[in-house]
């Protein structure tokens, strides 16, 4: 009963998002935009000396707005995702475990639909901008990339445990998009920045996963950032615990409230 709930809950969430819309369209389409557009104005051959080593721009960039694009759609559509179809969500939370439904559900349709914005980012650098990576460390930079995925997760679950309202995510979402672009190495290495500006975007956990990641698939030869790694996965526990305790403490009876 309690899996049946949760396939049609996620299905219907999933064809909520999906649905043949002009926001559908500008969600998944607006990052290729921004790549195509970036790099019309800053020559796609360009070529980046990091770690002495040259590597092509358009690479360096891909691989930044495609985690950048994924982490900012989490942090703006899950908090607004559970939230969704108020009437079901009260007959849910009320039932034996119908949190946990409603939580998983959101966190897999969110899922779906930001690796569906990912893959359509990665799609399009292949095939307009011949996008590469190395595959020595496939399967580490996955580890690393499921990592971010779980910490912005983390996040987003607090974000919504801690009494933020929901009409208040649009705007949440933009101001985050739009630190984590200029602030965490998506378009510039981090190493361009002024001091002391290069040193504190490592405070940001995008900015730890994304150079590791940029470390992984661009460099064959370069081990990753040990420190960068350890900081991540406490980041990672330190928010999980976290959240667990704010659900635990307010979930149920704030949503029930709201409701």
């Amino acid at each position: 009963m309690l899996i049946n709930a949760f396939i049609l809950l996620t299905i219907k969430k999933i064809r909520n998002n999906l649905s043949f819309t002009l926001s559908t369209f500008t969600t998944i389409l607006q990052p290729i935009l921004w790549l195509s557009i970036f790099l019309y104005l800053r020559e796609e051959h360009i070529v980046l000396n990091l770690y002495n080593n040259q590597i092509r721009y358009i690479d360096f960039l891909v691989l930044g707005i495609f985690v950048w694009r994924t982490v900012s759609f989490i942090l703006g559509k899950f908090p607004s995702s559970i939230k969704e179809d108020a009437s079901a969500i009260r007959s849910i939370i009320i039932s034996p475990g119908g949190e946990k439904i409603l939580i998983w559900s959101s966190i897999i349709a969110t899922f779906s639909i930001a690796m569906i914005i990912g893959s359509s980012i990665l799609l399009a650098a292949v095939l307009l901008y011949d996008f590469s990576i190395f595959l020595n460390h496939i399967i580490i930079a996955f580890l690393v990339f499921l990592l971010i995925i779980i910490i912005h997760f983390e996040i987003a679950s607090i974000i919504v445990i801690s009494h933020i309202h929901i009409k208040d995510m649009k705007s949440i979402g933009f101001i985050t998009t739009t630190i984590f672009g200029l602030s965490a190495g998506v378009f510039f290495p981090v190493e361009l920045f002024p001091q002391p500006f290069d040193n504190l975007a490592y405070v940001l956990p995008l900015t730890q996963g994304l150079t590791l990641m940029r470390e992984l698939l661009l460099f064959p030869n370069l081990l990753p950032n040990m420190n960068l790694l350890f900081m991540l996965l406490s980041e990672t526990v330190i928010l999980f615990i976290s959240a667990i305790i704010l659900y635990k403490k307010n979930f149920k009876s704030y949503w029930l409230e709201k409701l």
